[in-house]
């Protein structure tokens, strides 16, 4: 039973047929439970729900060549339609932080799910490109919010004596979802297949889509099957729903029955933050934010790492998004060059000549027209690009992952990071001259695996010199800049595109070099001024789920 104290500074326990001294902490309690089915059978039923936050921002590069008609795609539209996830998860991705105390995630995932699985249908037969960016726009909501929580959900089953690992596996497991959408173009997109849905003719790329609606809608029902997790359950105030949980963890990991779970009372704290108006603890929370973001922006002790950090997390995450979302089509293009009438002899085309649209193979009817610019292409899809794109996806996730197996001291970090700007650098230097579209490719791969390597130290980088009670936030702000590089990236580069294409490839060897020359300037950890950092250390816990939350988005 829940006996509760008059006093208001005495604890209640859960009781029930023991002594109240043998009551315990949630943290210990969970820590009781051990490892084992329970987490790993978890970690499954989550895993579609992570995964459809990678199909949403990632689906839609690879259907640019073939949509073309259908949406009326020039360069920049394209650069709109793999960037207008971004701008929503930038837009509202805040908000969720002052819901989840309130809301259950469990709740907010089956919501998500659903909301997601019927947006994947329902783009699958759109004709408007404004419509279809209204709906990749309120995907991206959802990616910003519900979806991007998995890994704070997860974390609060784990003690702290498995979180690092688990966090790292799952990370993996997450970051796998990069190959999927690639290895479904190379499988759909090339064929022509031609169905009658409704009335509606449903060819390669509709079908395409609909097939990435299998993550959500297989999320929709794993999700319901979740349970809350204990911490949350702690919170409002139902700890005898959280003692039954970590029993029942405790029996799968074990193998041992329920009784015998040593843990019999559970400390319950007061409820403090829901028992007042959600608008009054809500501004809390933000006040307690920008305090943190005042003291990394304002403090000169802390502001040069801070700076660091930001910056080449802003300059991995430009080259990498903007990589591995134009990748495929680009070569797409690249399959379609019209070689017969290339009329320089002596030496290649270079990637901007063959990226011209004068260029190639099914501009030929169109170069007489006087609206040969609004002319729309049909391509000819190779499945060897995509085949590519699913080996480049691959090696992104694998090396980024093993990397962080070596990366365990400051000057590894700074070696390794500096290496892989260099390669970048030298890659887009060199990709516009590389002579044939293999020795392209290999460039092109290359800043897509280095610029995730890069990024993925950053983040580690921003973990060890940035105190502990700041570090949640500046990872939150990292994320961000991080969709914001993405955003600016793609809207910036398919501009150029269809301009000065030279200047986009240079443009981004630049911009890797400046990062190279940042990586010379590797800061020293900040050391903590208690004064400074009193009221930061007041917001903690808060953090702490800003924190997780930030590293599903990242994932």
């Amino acid at each position: 039973m829940l006996a509760s104290d008059r006093d208001n500074n005495k604890i209640a326990t859960i009781t029930g047929n023991v002594n109240v001294n043998e009551s315990t902490d949630l943290d210990k309690a969970i820590s009781t439970t051990g490892y084992g089915l329970f987490n790993v059978l978890l970690l499954l039923a989550t895993l579609p729900i992570a995964w459809t936050a990678v199909f949403d921002t990632t689906s839609g590069a690879f259907i640019l060549a073939s949509a073309e008609c259908d949406l009326q795609l020039t360069f920049f539209r394209k650069g709109m339609l793999v960037a207008f996830p971004y701008v929503a998860m930038i837009m509202t991705s805040f908000i969720w932080d002052y819901i989840t105390p309130y809301i259950g995630m469990k709740i907010l995932f089956i919501l998500a799910m659903l909301g997601d699985a019927i947006l994947n249908i329902l783009s699958s037969g759109i004709h408007s490109y404004y419509v279809f960016l209204l709906v990749k726009f309120i995907s991206g909501i959802l990616v910003g919010g519900p979806l991007a929580m998995v890994m704070t959900y997860l974390t609060e089953f784990h003690s702290a004596r498995y979180k690092p690992r688990f966090a790292t596996w799952a990370g993996f497991l997450f970051a796998v979802a990069n190959i999927v959408p690639a290895a479904l173009g190379f499988t759909i997109l090339p064929l022509n297949w031609h169905i009658d849905v409704f009335g509606q003719d449903y060819d390669s790329w509709r079908i395409y889509l609909l097939i990435c609606s299998i993550p959500p809608v297989v999320g929709l029902m794993t999700a319901t099957m979740l349970p809350e997790s204990p911490k949350y359950l702690m919170a409002i105030g139902k700890p005898d729903a959280a003692l039954k949980l970590l029993r029942r963890m405790y029996c799968m990991n074990t193998r041992q029955p329920p009784e015998t779970f040593p843990i019999k009372a559970l400390l319950v704290g007061p409820k403090a933050q829901l028992a007042r108006p959600v608008l009054e603890a809500s501004l809390e929370r933000l006040r307690a934010s920008l305090y943190n973001v005042k003291l990394l922006l304002m403090t000169i002790a802390y502001l040069p790492a801070f700076c660091f950090v930001s910056f080449l997390q802003f300059g991995s995450m430009l080259g990498f998004n903007v990589m591995r979302l134009w990748v495929p089509h680009l070569f797409i293009i690249l399959n379609n060059f019209d070689a017969e009438n290339w009329t320089p002899e002596g030496r290649q085309p270079t990637m901007c000549e063959m990226l011209d649209r004068h260029a190639a193979l099914p501009g030929r009817r169109y170069l007489n027209c006087s609206n040969f610019d609004d002319a729309c292409f049909r391509w000819t899809i190779n499945p060897t690009v995509y085949q590519n794109s699913t080996i480049i996806a691959s090696s992104a996730v694998i090396f980024s992952f093993l990397i962080g197996f070596i990366t365990t001291t400051k000057l590894r970090k700074q070696i390794i990071m500096l290496m892989a700007f260099l390669i970048s650098v030298a890659s887009s230097f060199g990709i516009n001259w590389a002579q044939s579209p293999p020795y392209m490719l290999t460039l092109a791969a290359a800043v897509i695996v280095t610029t995730r390597i890069a990024g993925n130290i950053v983040t580690a980088v921003n973990v060890d010199v940035i105190p502990v009670p700041l570090r949640a936030t500046s990872t939150n702000i990292l994320t961000t800049i991080g969709n914001i590089a993405a955003i600016v990236g793609n809207l910036i580069f398919s501009a150029l595109l269809g301009t000065e294409c030279i200047v986009a490839f240079m443009g981004l060897g630049c911009f890797f070099f400046v990062c190279c020359c940042v990586c010379l300037f590797f800061p020293q950890p900040v050391k903590e001024s208690p004064k400074k950092l009193a009221e930061a250390d007041t917001s903690k816990e808060n953090n702490k789920r800003h924190l997780n939350h930030s590293q599903g988005t990242s994932t």
